[in-house]
C-alpha cells in the first residue's frame, strides 16, 4: 500500500516537472524574415550600385563633314544622323486670350484640356457698371437730340419775321414814294398857291418814310444773322450729337468686352483666372490681364536641345521623326523649320524647332519627345542640270588611339556595361580621330586605353576626355 503511494506520488512530481519546463519561442523568426527581406529590396534595387565599376576614360564618337569622295553621298532622307531630346510646345506660339479691360470674372466657361472653337464664349466679367454707363450714355444722347430739335424750333420763326420784315419794306417804300410824289407837287405850285409850312410838312413826311424804310431794311440782315447764328449753333450741336455717340459705343463696347470668347479654335492650356478673381490692365505683371492660353492642337512643333557636336548635320527643312512616351506605338514626322540664333553654353547644346506634320490631338505642350534627324536630301541637278550630283557627306570619328587590332573597340553600352565592338574603318583622318564607317553610332562613349584589365559586361565608371 505504501508502495503504491510513493509510485503514484513519483509520477505526479515528474509530470508537474514536464509541466513547468520553459518552451522554446519562435518570435526571434520574424525579425530575421523581415531582416532578409528588406536585404534581398536592397540587392535588387540597389545591387547594380554596389557591384565595382572599373574606372576608364571615354571620349565621344562624333559626327564631322568629310571631304572623302568614297563616301556615299546621302540624297534621300532615310540616314538617321543622330537623336536627340525635346519637348512639344505650340507652334509657332502660345495664343493669350486677355481680357480688354478692368473687371471682376463672374464665371468661367472652359477648364483645362477643354476644346473650343472660335467665337465660343469662355469667360465673363461682372458687367454692372458698364451696363449702367451704357445706359447713361444713351439717355445724354436722347437729351442732346431733343435739345437740338428745340433749338431748331427758332429758325421757321425767324424765317417768318424775314417775311414779315420783307413785306414792310415794300409797304415803307409805297409810303415813302407817295410823299415824294406829294413833296413833288407841292414844289411845283410853289409857294403863291401852297403855304411854306405844308411844304416842310411834306418834306418831313418823305424823310420820316426814308428812315422807316432804312429801318424796315434793317431788320432783315438782323435776321438773317439769328438764323446763321442758330445754324451755327446747331452745327456745334450736332459735333456734340457724335461725341455722345461715341460715348455710347465705348460703353457698348466695354459691355460687349465683359464677354470674352476665343479667338481660334484650340484647347486650353492654362487657366489664369476663377470665378471672383480680378483682372487688370497697365500691371507689372505681363499676365495680370490674362484669362486662358489657348494653343492649336493641329500646330504643334517640338524644341529639340541638340548637343553641339551633332549640330554640323541641321538643316532647314531636315526631315525628323518623333516618338513620345506617351504615344509609344506612334511615329510623328516633321522637319526643322527654325535653329537659335544662339547655344546653350551650360547644356552645351543648340536648341532647334521641328514642325510636327500629323500631330496627335493627344499631345501636350511639354511632353517629352525623342527624335531622329536624318540626312537632309539634296539634288543640285534641280537647281543647276549641269552641275555634278552632290550631296551631304556626314562621317563618324572616333580616336585613334581607342583602336583594338584596328578592328574593335570598346564602347560603354548600355547601364554602363562594357562592350566589344568590330567596327569598319574609312580613309580619313581628322586631329588624331580616324573614320568608322559602320559599327558605332554617333555619340556613343569609346573607351580609351589602357583595356587589357576590361572584360565583356564589366561595369564602368568614367570620365570623359575632350
Amino acid at each position: 500500500m505504501s508502495l503504491d503511494i510513493l509510485t503514484t506520488a513519483a509520477s505526479h512530481s515528474a509530470t508537474q516537472s514536464q509541466h513547468n519546463k520553459p518552451r522554446r519561442s519562435l518570435a526571434w523568426l520574424l525579425p530575421c524574415g523581415l531582416l532578409v527581406g528588406f536585404v534581398l529590396i536592397l540587392a535588387i534595387l540597389f545591387g547594380e550600385r554596389l557591384i565595382p565599376a572599373q574606372q576608364v576614360q571615354v571620349s565621344q564618337a562624333i559626327t564631322l563633314r568629310s571631304d572623302d569622295a568614297s563616301l556615299p553621298v546621302s540624297t534621300a532622307s532615310d540616314q538617321m544622323l543622330f537623336q536627340a531630346s525635346g519637348w512639344i510646345e505650340p507652334d509657332p506660339y502660345i495664343t493669350y486670350v486677355p481680357t480688354l479691360i478692368n473687371g471682376v470674372v463672374e464665371s468661367i466657361e472652359a477648364l483645362e484640356g477643354d476644346i473650343v472653337k472660335k467665337g465660343q464664349e469662355i469667360a465673363r466679367l461682372i458687367n454692372d457698371d458698364q451696363t449702367l454707363a451704357l445706359n447713361a450714355a444713351r439717355q445724354q444722347l436722347v437729351s442732346h437730340k431733343r435739345n437740338i430739335s428745340a433749338h431748331c424750333e427758332g429758325i421757321p420763326i425767324l424765317n417768318a419775321q424775314i417775311d414779315a420784315a420783307r413785306k414792310n419794306i415794300a409797304a415803307q417804300q409805297a409810303m415813302l414814294d407817295l410823299e415824294k410824289d406829294n413833296l413833288k407837287r407841292v414844289e411845283e405850285l410853289g409857294g403863291d398857291a401852297v403855304s411854306v409850312q405844308t411844304i416842310v410838312k411834306t418834306r418831313f413826311a418823305v424823310t420820316r418814310h426814308m428812315a422807316l424804310v432804312a429801318q424796315a431794311e434793317a431788320q432783315v440782315p438782323e435776321l438773317e444773322g439769328k438764323i446763321k447764328q442758330l445754324d451755327a449753333e446747331r452745327e456745334s450741336m450736332e459735333a456734340k450729337l457724335d461725341e455722345l455717340q461715341t460715348k455710347v459705343s465705348q460703353a457698348q463696347l466695354a459691355l460687349d468686352r465683359t464677354i470674352i470668347t476665343a479667338p481660334i479654335d484650340g484647347v486650353v492650356l492654362h487657366l489664369h483666372a476663377v470665378p471672383g478673381k480680378k483682372r487688370m490692365l497697365n500691371m507689372d505683371d505681363p499676365k495680370s490681364a490674362v484669362l486662358v492660353e489657348l494653343y492649336d492642337p493641329q500646330k504643334l512643333q517640338a524644341r529639340i536641345d541638340v548637343p553641339l557636336n551633332e549640330a554640323a548635320g541641321l538643316q532647314i527643312g531636315q526631315a525628323v521623326e518623333l516618338v513620345s512616351d506617351f504615344l509609344p506605338n506612334t511615329t510623328f514626322r516633321g522637319s526643322v523649320t527654325r535653329i537659335n540664333g544662339q547655344a546653350d553654353l551650360q547644356r552645351n547644346t543648340l536648341q532647334v524647332k521641328v514642325a510636327i506634320h500629323n500631330p496627335d490631338i493627344r499631345l501636350r505642350p511639354d511632353m517629352l519627345v525623342r527624335a531622329k534627324f536624318y540626312a537632309p536630301e539634296t539634288n543640285a541637278s534641280t537647281t543647276n542640270p549641269a552641275a555634278p550630283h552632290t550631296g551631304t557627306k556626314l562621317a563618324i570619328y572616333l580616336p585613334s588611339k581607342a583602336l583594338i587590332n584596328d578592328a574593335q573597340v570598346w564602347i560603354v553600352g548600355s547601364k554602363h556595361r562594357a562592350e566589344l565592338r568590330d567596327i569598319t574603318l574609312g580613309n580619313s583622318t581628322r586631329d588624331d580621330h580616324i573614320q568608322a564607317t559602320s559599327g558605332v553610332r554617333s555619340g556613343e562613349l569609346v573607351v580609351l586605353p589602357p583595356h587589357s584589365h576590361l572584360s565583356v559586361g564589366d561595369k564602368l565608371s568614367f570620365t570623359t576626355q575632350f
